[in-house]
């Protein structure tokens, strides 16, 4: 019989031989070549469950610790920071953005160079370095000082999420991903509900030690980052073609799983300019960017300035506003968790968030229209069903649709450099309160996020038929480039 792999899309012949399923696939040269490559679904399901156990509490806690050092200035400003260091509304929007410039920077590097580097040395030195800057950051003692350690820790911080992305390309098959994406994207969550715990907690505190709370802030949070560090080290393997913690039947059960996404990840193992430029000329990239950064906007804005506008937009008191922000940032990760499980499930991807951000597009209408803060308060509830969702399966959807490994690399690091350009201009759109012109900018984001992501679906289901129509032989074939993702039996994820 024939089968057809719903996501790399691969015709594949199954055939019983003495009661086994061995796989007969298709190669780009059009011979098919017999290989054993049937799991047992449930000692695949075992393979998996071990993996998820060593590495995702491992990456997700750095994740979580990335996001919290990055956006505790939010915290930090409401609580003290800003009468402390006598910083004007101009001078904390510059602080914010200026760590973009340096996180931008570092991001396309640390994607292409992941593979030819060992990757336990190289993560665990980025998430050792920031956690130092941070620490240095409960001491600083002017607007100068601060910028210069925010540009500091967007160096180090910039290359950590695209490589995490990567390893998660490389060791799960792709309708596996999103859901492992969704638990950094929930950790993210959680450290805005956490970093308004402690500064609620730390608000409190005053001359602890000769050092006023918000220091205090910085100062735990650095020195957790810095332990954590030293589990990265010793919980990574060098290279993610050998897991250390696998045994014998197990490491045979990875191989068998990258056999059979040969097409997914590509079978070179060498760099080559031509995949970079493969990307480049690919349309998906840009449309993916395009939509990575209107979501940005939307996350960076919102959870960057979420204490602030609920102080000076709502009215909240310095103390209130931080334990206030805590069920908006719980609501986020629960959402973006059920979003990825269900974008799992129907292996779907634009779809999901595209009606997420309805509700998101409701969210800010009431928040620049209405004048009731209860009102106010409930839209920033709803804001939070595009808050991560957005961001983080627009992610799944470009890795999905970008093979082999280094064309992805190539437009995964793209994406989040281009992408992450909106964390320098959320700085500069929210500047004055009430904010107006950074909802209503946020809210022209998620607008056209769902105008880009419509047409990209409409694009690619007329591609996959078109594809289907040449493979039955209804219509001629006119690409003189089939590789990659661009093959004839390579299905597009919607």
């Amino acid at each position: 019989m024939t089968e057809i792999d719903p996501v790399v899309g691969k015709n594949i012949e199954l055939k019983k031989r003495n009661g086994d399923e061995s796989i007969l696939s298709l190669t780009e040269n059009s011979e098919l070549v017999e290989e054993d490559l049937y799991i047992d679904k449930y000692e695949e399901r075992k393979l998996v469950k071990k993996l998820d156990i060593r590495l995702l509490p491992m990456l997700a806690f750095m994740y979580f610790l990335s996001s919290l050092d990055r956006s505790n200035i939010g915290n930090a400003y409401t609580s003290g920071m800003k009468e402390d260091l006598r910083l004007t509304s101009k001078q904390y929007s510059n602080c914010v953005s200026v760590f973009y410039s340096t996180y931008l920077a570092a991001e396309l590097p640390a994607v292409l160079v992941l593979k030819r580097t060992n990757v336990k040395y190289y993560m665990s030195f980025l998430v050792f370095s920031w956690s130092i800057i941070t620490l240095c950051s409960g001491f600083v003692k002017s607007h100068k000082s601060l910028l210069a350690l925010r540009v500091l820790l967007g160096t180090f911080e910039g290359g950590f999420f695209p490589a995490m992305t990567l390893i998660i390309s490389i060791v799960y098959k792709p309708q596996e991903q999103a859901k492992r994406i969704a638990f950094f994207f929930g950790s993210s969550a959680l450290s805005g509900a956490f970093g308004g715990l402690i500064a609620t907690g730390l608000a409190s505190v005053r001359d602890a030690g000769g050092l006023e709370g918000w220091r205090w802030l910085y100062i735990i949070e650095g020195l957790i980052s810095i332990g954590a560090s030293v589990w990265l080290f010793l919980g990574l393997p060098a290279k993610f073609e050998y897991l250390p913690f696998l045994d014998e039947r197990e490491s045979r059960l990875m191989e068998i799983r990258s056999k059979q996404r040969e097409q997914y990840m590509g079978t070179q193992e060498k760099f080559d300019w031509s995949f970079v430029k493969d990307a480049l000329i690919d349309f998906k990239t840009y449309l993916s960017f395009a939509i990575q950064f209107c979501q940005d906007t939307i996350m960076y804005g919102f959870s960057t300035f979420l204490t602030s506008i609920l102080k000076m937009g709502l009215g909240y008191s310095s103390m209130k506003s931080q334990y206030m922000s805590v069920p908006v940032y719980i609501l986020a990760g629960i959402v973006f968790l059920i979003s990825a499980f269900l974008s799992d499930r129907l292996r779907m991807r634009g779809p999901i968030f595209f009606c997420y951000n309805l509700l998101g597009i409701v969210g800010y209408v009431l928040l620049l229209s209405v004048h009731d803060d209860a009102v106010k308060y409930f839209a920033c509830y709803l804001i939070t069903f595009s808050l991560y969702t957005g961001t983080g399966l627009n992610i799944s959807w470009l890795t999905n649709n970008m093979a082999p490994h280094y064309k992805r690399a190539t437009a995964l690091g793209l994406n989040q450099t281009l992408g992450n350009l909106s964390g320098a201009i959320a700085g500069q759109i929210y500047t004055k309160s009430p904010y107006i012109l950074g909802n209503s900018f946020s809210l022209g984001c998620i607008v056209i996020s769902n105008i880009l992501t419509f047409l990209q679906v409409i694009i690619l289901k007329r591609i996959n038929i078109k594809r289907k129509k040449i493979l039955a032989g209804e219509q001629p074939d006119t690409s003189k480039n089939r590789r990659g993702d661009w093959s004839l039996d390579y299905e597009y994820c919607l």
